[in-house]
């Protein structure tokens, strides 16, 4: 029975995986406004129902990994050390998600341009943004991890550790072989020792 179950859970993956990197080819290719999701579909050679049993919306393709993922950040923030503060904890929990994404370059360059190009899609992203922050904040406060901060202290580690790792990986795509998780923890560094000197 359990490997049965494993088994659809393993084709499943498959599906998606297939489904998410053929309409990021198609698109680069052709430009995302101009894929439509009987195209995609008809590539992975399922029904377009079948697709939206895995992606909620053509543009659900491209953030729903980052959807997962923050799930995933909450619990990396939740097995550090209960004595770490919230920069800490953040700080430990965004390199463990810059190691997940080290072996996706080709990958994220590939969205990163997706996303610049298409104006709906940079207000989906701003708002995914938004909603990883928001998360993050209130999870901490629930936590009791931040029970001694202010909320303008919250918002603005929340919003600086989250940019430390998103800056770091802009500048890994634009790189050619930089280390994405060195990246992270020189971006981490700076933060701790600050910008005045």
């Amino acid at each position: 029975m359990g490997t049965a179950r494993g088994l659809r859970e393993r084709k499943k993956e498959r599906t998606r995986d297939a489904m998410f990197h053929t309409a990021l080819d198609l698109f680069a290719a052709r430009g995302f406004d101009h894929v439509t999701v009987e195209e995609i579909a008809a590539a992975c050679d399922v029904s377009p129902r079948t697709f939206f049993r895995y992606f909620a919306s053509k543009d659900d393709v491209l953030f729903a990994e980052g959807d997962a993922l923050r799930v995933r950040l909450i619990e990396l923030i939740d097995a550090q050390h209960e004595r770490a503060s919230a920069f800490q904890a953040l700080e430990a929990a965004l390199l463990e998600v810059a190691a997940h994404y080290a072996s996706q370059g080709d990958m994220l360059a590939q969205r990163r341009k997706i996303v610049d190009a298409t104006p709906s899609l940079q207000t989906r992203s701003a708002e995914s943004k938004q909603g990883w922050e928001a998360e993050i904040v209130a999870h901490l406060r629930e936590s009791g991890r931040a029970k001694r901060m202010s909320d303008l202290d919250l918002r603005l580690t929340v919003a600086v550790c989250t940019d430390a790792l998103r800056t770091a990986i802009d500048a890994w795509v634009a790189s050619d072989g930089d280390n994405l998780v060195k990246l992270t923890r020189g971006a981490f560094r700076r933060l701790r020792a600050g910008f005045d000197g």
